[in-house]
């Protein structure tokens, strides 16, 4: 791929941070510290409701601006604060896959889906439509032209995520549980794929639960423990 830019720089940063969602008297994270540098492989461990997929939230904007509540301390991705940064912004930088990709999909076709996000960054019809059959090519998904999404297997459409979002080029792609429901062999081939992408220099965040997994592939782990804490 690629084109990463910010070498120079920390990718991201995280200085006494902690966050309650609205609504909500405990917190989710608790007082995180954590500097992510640029072209890292991280995995995010943890027990359920550890705060994995808050913390992936807090890294690329997601918190504050889509999820409301009390927000302590400093986030900054690519020298950005993440408060005071439109989300607009942050989402040039970070790409997120989400647990469940088939509630991400705007789309019924895979290709549709992949030129749909490179419309919104402002890629003319044409621009879009090549550079989705090249991502498509890259992620070997090329058969998977004209076929519904509903139709296809987990495996398949978390590779259709992955490349609707690698597609935009982002500097960082996090993702939170990518092998979920998924058979062995698929999980494999998610994860390599990651390697490949961070082998060409993206920075990936990585929440999961798949120990195994994580020890084979991540270069280092953060293991999150639950906050256990309110006001």
């Amino acid at each position: 791929m690629g084109g990463y830019l910010y070498k120079n720089i920390l990718m991201i940063k995280i200085e006494n941070f902690s966050f309650k969602y609205k609504g909500n008297d405990k917190f989710a994270l608790h007082n995180i510290n954590l500097d992510i540098e640029n072209g890292a492989f991280l995995g995010l461990s943890g027990v359920s409701g550890s705060g994995k997929t808050s913390l992936l939230y807090a890294c690329c904007g997601v918190i504050p601006h889509f999820y409301k509540g009390d927000f302590y301390g400093s986030v900054t991705l690519a020298g950005k604060d993440t408060v005071e940064t439109p989300i607009s912004e942050l989402s040039k930088i970070a790409a997120i896959v989400f647990e469940d990709v088939d509630s991400s999909f705007a789309c019924t076709y895979p290709e549709d889906e992949i030129v749909f996000g490179l419309r919104n960054f402002g890629k003319s019809k044409q621009e879009a439509e090549e550079n989705a059959a090249e991502i498509m090519s890259l992620f070997e998904i090329s058969d998977l032209r004209g076929k519904l999404i509903r139709s296809l297997s987990g495996g398949q459409k978390r590779k259709v995520a992955l490349a609707a979002a690698i597609a935009v080029k982002p500097q960082v792609l996090l993702l939170d549980e990518p092998s979920g429901e998924l058979d062995p062999e698929a999980k494999i081939q998610v994860f390599e794929l990651l390697k490949k992408l961070n082998e060409d220099g993206l920075t990936i965040i990585v929440s999961e639960r798949n120990d195994k997994l994580l020890h084979e592939y991540a270069a280092r782990q953060y293991i999150l423990k639950t906050a256990e804490i309110s006001e």
